[in-house]
This record gives C-alpha cells, sequence and structure tokens, in this order.
C-alpha cells in the first residue's frame, strides 16, 4: 500500500470514528499526518506510534521488573527509550517507561513521570507490549524542509517540564541540547498523549509528517493538577465531549473562570483560554458566548494545554480500532 493510499485509510478511519462507528482491523492500521509550521510557533501531537519491538503476556513480575513471554529482539537498542503498555486486563491501557536488552525477556520498570500506575496488580498472563517512545530526533527528521542546525538561532522544540515551557534548540552539529545545556537530547521521549510546541524560527515553512500505527489498545490519561500539554492518543479530532471533558467524568465547572478547569488552545499566535461553566456544564471562550462542547478544539496532530483544579484519573479512552 503506497502512503497516499495509507492516509485515505486513515482518514476513511477517523471519519467513521467521528461518526461513531468503531472500526474494525485484523492487523495494525497504520498512516501518516501532515502539520504546516511556518515561522513562529506551532502546537504538535504524536497519535500515531512507532510499532512495537515485541508483544507478549507476563510471565512473572516484581516490583521493578517484568518477565515476558518473549524475548526482546536483537533489533532493539537499549540506548533509546521505550515503554510498555499494558494490553487486555483491568490493567488496559496502564503504561510504565521500561529499559531493555536486545534477547532478554526482562524490562525495568524506570520512574518516570509519564508512568500512569505502578503495575503492581499486574498479574501474570496480561498482555502487553513495548514500544519505542517517539523521540525528539523522530520529529526533526519529520519536518522537510528540514529544520535548521545553528547554535545561536536553531529552530527550536518546547517541551512542557516542571510547570513550564522548556526550549530544546537544534545546534549546528545537528544535535539537540537544551537551551543553554551541553547534553545531547536528541532521544527526549515524547510520550504518549502529550504534545509539543515546535517554534521555527526561519522564514520558510516546515512541513511535519508523521508515519505511524494506530493503538488498538485502550489508553490510561491520569492528570495532576495544575498546567499539562494533551494530545490526542489516537489519529481523532477531539471536541471538549470527545476529551470527555465533563462534569460526569470530575472537571470543574464553575462559573468563575479562575476555579473552573480550562483548555487553552493556541491560535493567532498566542494561547486562547476555554473553561466549563458551571451553568450549564458547557465549554465556553472566555468572554464568549457560544457553547463549544461539540466544536473541534484539538486537531489531532496538534495539542492544547489543559488546567486541572485538582488532579484526577481521568477517563479510560478507547481506540477506534479493534484487533480481531
Amino acid at each position: 500500500m503506497n502512503m497516499k493510499k495509507l492516509n485515505v485509510a486513515l482518514a476513511i478511519l477517523v471519519a467513521a470514528v467521528m461518526a461513531g462507528h468503531a472500526a474494525t482491523a485484523t492487523s495494525d492500521t497504520v498512516g501518516y499526518q501532515q502539520v504546516a509550521a511556518a515561522k513562529g510557533y506551532t502546537t504538535l501531537g504524536f497519535p500515531l506510534v512507532n510499532s512495537p519491538v515485541v508483544s507478549a503476556t507476563v510471565s512473572s513480575k516484581t516490583a521493578s521488573s517484568i518477565v515476558l513471554s518473549s524475548v526482546v529482539p536483537s533489533t532493539a537498542n537499549a540506548a533509546k527509550p521505550y515503554y510498555l503498555e499494558v494490553t487486555s486486563g483491568p490493567l488496559e491501557g496502564e503504561r510504565v517507561d521500561v529499559s531493555v536488552i536486545a534477547g532478554s525477556a526482562n524490562v525495568t520498570i524506570v520512574a518516570s513521570s509519564g508512568n500512569t500506575d505502578t503495575l503492581s496488580t499486574l498479574a501474570a498472563g496480561a498482555s502487553v507490549l513495548v514500544r519505542q517512545h517517539i523521540t525528539l530526533g523522530q520529529v526533526d527528521t519529520s519536518c522537510s524542509p528540514a529544520l535548521v542546525g545553528d547554535d545561536n538561532n536553531g529552530d527550536r522544540v518546547l517541551f512542557f517540564i516542571g510547570g513550564a515551557f522548556v526550549a530544546y534548540v537544534k545546534a549546528s552539529d545537528g544535535l539537540w541540547y537544551e537551551d543553554g545545556g551541553f547534553d545531547d537530547m536528541t532521544d527526549m521521549p515524547v510520550r504518549p498523549g502529550v504534545g509539543l510546541l515546535l517554534h521555527r524560527r526561519a522564514n520558510t515553512q516546515t512541513t511535519v509528517t508523521q508515519v505511524g500505527t494506530v493503538r488498538s489498545n485502550k489508553f490510561a490519561r491520569p492528570y495532576t493538577a495544575g498546567y499539562q500539554v494533551y494530545a490526542p492518543a489516537y489519529p481523532v479530532d477531539l471536541t471538549p465531549t470527545g476529551m470527555g471533558a465533563t462534569v460526569t467524568n470530575g472537571w470543574a465547572a464553575n462559573s468563575d473562570v479562575s476555579r473552573a478547569d480550562q483548555i487553552f488552545i493556541f491560535a493567532g499566535g498566542a494561547f486562547v483560554k476555554n473553561y466549563l461553566e458551571a451553568s450549564d456544564q458547557s465549554w465556553y471562550e472566555d468572554g464568549g458566548f457560544d457553547p463549544l462542547n461539540t466544536t473541534v478544539l484539538l486537531p489531532s496532530a496538534k495539542s492544547v494545554v489543559v488546567f486541572k483544579q485538582v488532579a484526577s484519573d481521568g477517563v479510560l479512552e478507547t481506540s477506534p480500532v479493534a484487533v480481531q
């Protein structure tokens, strides 16, 4: 299948999901998405994932490691960042970062802000898979024309870390560094469901093309109190309702905007605040009058900033494809 057909297949899939009909597949569904990034800032999300390096069941588990029914293949690069997703049972959708060794069935759980659960109750026989994270280097190579590497004026990618956006710059040697830092950050992970900002400093537009697989398992999305960057887990445009951003799902509604949960979309070079109003439990732009519950605020290849008044488990999101 060529890329054009893959993209058409993905478009049909998304249309079916938006119409409320799940699609069924007998193998991985793959495709691509494109985002045009002009000079300035563009939000990005990466709902298409790397194919699993191993799909297996759990043979045994300790507090810090999991023994799989299959070994990690020799092609796996242990220097890259990986994560494990649970794909069956009561913990389906939960994720932990792991380190791997090629040829070994043992994976080690790595402490990470991206871990959604301790997996302390993960049972033998549960299905899991291990994927390599999307990395900053992959984001770089997905851009055409290429991102500019310059020690002073290189293009930048901004990750939201510790409550603030932190810039990573592409240097003249082609590697990525935290702005002002000296460590190569090319393999920095873009964790699932988390977006970023691309700061294009060159005058020419670049096109970001993400090629990958649609995950077929459920997706856990816990929230912390405060600000966080939210990107779709699946290639589907999202409304507030589609995000599960409702009072029923634990989102805070209030007529005082400062006390309501909020979604910030990036438009016109700035973040625009939307909030959940208590009187009718609907979403509105701050100062606006039109309800936005069923309005797409988040295209599938973009990201938004979410502000939550309190931490919550969120909803367990369901894939638009089901593998038979």
